[in-house]
């Protein structure tokens, strides 16, 4: 498989509940994904911890963005900000469904977004970037893969207010395949990348940590032979939590938590939702240790899913679902949120009513989730948003969609 084919089809296949069409590995083209109007495309975000609260009331509109020249094939899969003047977010374009994908990244200055070079990876065939984090306005970190010598392999990249540089990453024993799909950095010295890598007999969850000068792999339990990790939040440099789902110990896969210490990572029950099967969770969002929100989706009737970690269990939070989810043809999934305070996250979400891929957001507000009307472009066909990040006083949200001049664009939209 080349790596173009690579990243455009789930490394876990649609087996997670039979007769279900649910892909949270399915990324970035994706596009591929869009542009034939079936869903699949998800991703994890990599939301900035720690930060004061921030209205998701005010009304959402779309911001013009940039995409390569020549390139009919762009997504921007996550953003991170850290302040309503400085937004980095990243993803992958391809000149074509058939040509080799390149990592791409874009930076908000307060009035556009413009395209930053990055960095190119020795030998590599294909790059794509999956997460960023900033821990300030010139210090951002990228992770995703990139094909190289016939496998995927782990990439990160790092930005200093003036170029990206790619760091080396440890290869997992017995690596077959592997992407970094969350990041978060609570300083430059400080971030923890997550993921999963498969071998020979499993897929095995992987962590990764910098701590100013290399990576180093940690090591995580496994609750099952099969585990994957899709978010990470870090609310302090000695506290980090990330989620994900196994696929082994009942035959529909099951949300996934563990939470970092400081000194090792410990496994966390997730509940589901009464009568639920099964479920993942996709993106995290932490303000202090004792206070995370999770986003995903369940194989219930109400697909969406919150929850919530308060420092000893996880809760469950009662979500809405968008207009028409009962005619979606894949999944109905949270992919990203941020939470700005215990009372303030904001969530964006993906499915695909009557089989055409859409979007749509909410907002918590410390009591209820609601639905927020979400814009779309001129012209708007399919679209998915992918990446959620929020400041003091303004949310962006970041995805792909098609329906425009370009088969397949770039989208951000902030309130």
């Amino acid at each position: 498989m080349s790596g173009t084919e690579a990243a455009r089809v789930s490394r876990s296949g649609n087996d997670l509940r039979p007769g279900r069409v649910w892909a949270p590995t399915v990324r970035l083209l994706g596009a591929a994904t869009l542009l034939l109007a079936v869903t699949g495309i998800a991703t994890a975000s990599a939301a900035q911890a720690s930060q004061p609260v921030a209205s998701a009331a005010s009304t959402w509109k779309v911001e013009q963005t940039p995409n390569p020249a020549k390139a009919e094939i762009n997504a921007l899969s996550a953003v991170s900000c850290t302040s309503a003047r400085a937004c980095t977010a990243v993803g992958t374009y391809a000149d074509t469904l058939s040509s080799p994908i390149h990592a791409l990244a874009e930076r908000w200055n307060g009035s556009k977004w413009r395209i930053q070079p990055t960095a190119k990876v020795k030998g590599a065939a294909s790059t794509q970037l999956f997460a960023v984090s900033c821990a300030a306005a010139n210090a951002c970190t990228a992770v995703g893969g990139a094909f190289v010598k016939g496998r995927e392999v782990f990439l990160a990249e790092a930005w200093n207010g003036t170029t990206w540089r790619v760091q080396a990453v440890p290869t997992p024993s017995g690596l077959v395949d592997g992407d970094l799909y969350g990041v978060s950095c609570t300083s430059a010295r400080a971030c923890t990348a997550v993921g999963f890598y498969s071998t020979a007999a499993h897929v095995r969850a992987a962590a990764e940590r910098w701590n100013g000068t290399a990576w180093h792999s940690q090591s995580i339990p496994w609750p099952a032979s099969n585990t994957w990790f899709f978010g990470v939040s870090c609310s302090a440099a000695r506290g980090c939590t990330a989620v994900g789902y196994e696929h082994d110990s009942k035959p529909d896969a099951q949300p996934f938590a563990e939470a970092w210490n400081g000194t090792k990572w410990r496994v966390k029950v997730v509940p589901l939702p009464h009568g639920a099967p099964g479920g993942a969770l996709n993106a995290v969002s932490c303000t202090s240790p004792s206070a995370c929100t999770a986003t995903g989706t369940n194989f219930g009737t109400s697909p969406t899913l919150a929850e919530r970690w308060n420092g000893s269990q996880w809760r469950i939070q009662p979500t809405p679902d968008p207009a028409g989810y009962t005619t979606s043809a894949g999944s109905v999934t949270l992919d990203g949120v941020s939470c700005t305070s215990a009372r303030a996250c904001t969530a964006s979400g993906q499915y695909s009513p009557g089989g055409f891929a859409a979007y749509f957001l909410e907002a918590w507000n410390g009591s209820t989730w609601r639905l927020v009307s979400a814009p779309v472009p001129a012209h708007f066909a399919h679209g998915a948003l992918l990446g959620m990040s929020c400041t003091a006083t303004r949310c962006t949200a970041v995805g792909a969609w098609s329906g425009g001049p370009v088969g397949q664009a770039t989208l951000a939209m902030a309130n």
